[in-house]
């Protein structure tokens, strides 16, 4: 697990454990919505090199302006400059799309293949804001700095017992939320 992303003063004590099945699904079905997310755009952006590479001339006149009456000039400097153009929307694209898959898909990856996760024990913080009919517990995570729970789920929760928060050991994706062997159910997360 990163440590520099957990807060150790909040911190009881940690522990490893196997994922279970439905974790490993878990962890999989969030693999798949964020490659479904990235890839075609990358794919998108990679296939308007291409076309631009091409067909310089023809795509100007299809995306910028369909009337336009290019001289042989403007045609022999569009053909020039295409396979610049390309490569630039090409690199910018793969630069983009490698940061966003060396952030959030490789990591998911990496626990899948590790097939472990963390429990953190922690005491937690309570924030209710019982107008607004929400109620938040912090976590000891600099990303995630609190979760919204159930209002029954909040109430059980005492700030001097220990809770265990489960999250999978790369990405810091929270799996469960448990107290005394009860499972709380999580809606959401925020900064706070």
């Amino acid at each position: 697990m990163p440590k520099e992303k957990l807060i150790k003063k909040q911190v009881s004590y940690t522990e490893e454990q196997l994922l279970k099945p439905e974790e490993m699904q878990q962890l999989k079905d969030k693999l798949y919505k964020q490659v479904m997310i990235y890839l075609p755009g990358y794919l998108l952006l990679l296939t308007v090199a291409l076309i631009i590479y091409l067909n310089a001339p023809e795509s100007y006149k299809t995306v910028v302006r369909r009337a336009a009456e290019l001289d042989e000039e403007e045609v022999s400097r569009m053909w020039r400059l295409a396979p610049y153009f390309s490569l630039f929307v090409f690199l910018m694209a793969t630069i983009f799309f490698g940061k966003i898959f060396y952030q959030s898909i490789l990591p998911l990856i990496k626990d899948i293949n590790h097939k472990a996760k963390t429990l953190i024990f922690y005491k937690p913080q309570k924030t209710a804001m019982a107008f607004f009919n929400r109620y938040y517990i912090s976590i000891p995570l600099f990303t995630k700095r609190r979760i919204e729970i159930e209002g029954n789920d909040f109430n059980s929760i005492s700030e001097t017992e220990d809770i265990c928060l489960e999250v999978s050991k790369t990405s810091l994706l929270i799996l469960q939320v448990k107290v005394n062997d009860k499972r709380i159910n999580c809606f959401s997360s925020t900064h706070s």
